[in-house]
């Protein structure tokens, strides 16, 4: 016996969007960005946004060098990379 499933991308569109997977994405994006922060020079900075629904539509947080000394400090001891 075959089973066909049907996805609804609608409903995993809202589930991506939804209040509690934006708020797990910022705190583990600020989790790193406070580490960043305490081990390395300069300073970093979190953001968050909605891709385009193209279909997905995925939540992204990112971590950012936000000055000259983060950017260093970055690309010297992959302070970012080292992180995750």
């Amino acid at each position: 016996m075959a089973v066909r499933l049907k996805f609804n991308n609608d409903g995993f569109y809202d589930l991506r969007r939804s209040s509690n997977v934006v708020a797990m994405e910022e705190a583990e994006a600020q989790r790193i960005c406070d580490e960043a922060n305490a081990r390395g020079k300069g300073t970093y900075a979190t953001g968050s946004q909605q891709g385009m629904k193209r279909p997905q539509g995925r939540w992204r947080a990112t971590v950012v060098t936000a000055d000259a000394r983060a950017m260093v400090d970055n690309a010297k001891y992959n302070t970012l990379t080292n992180l995750i």
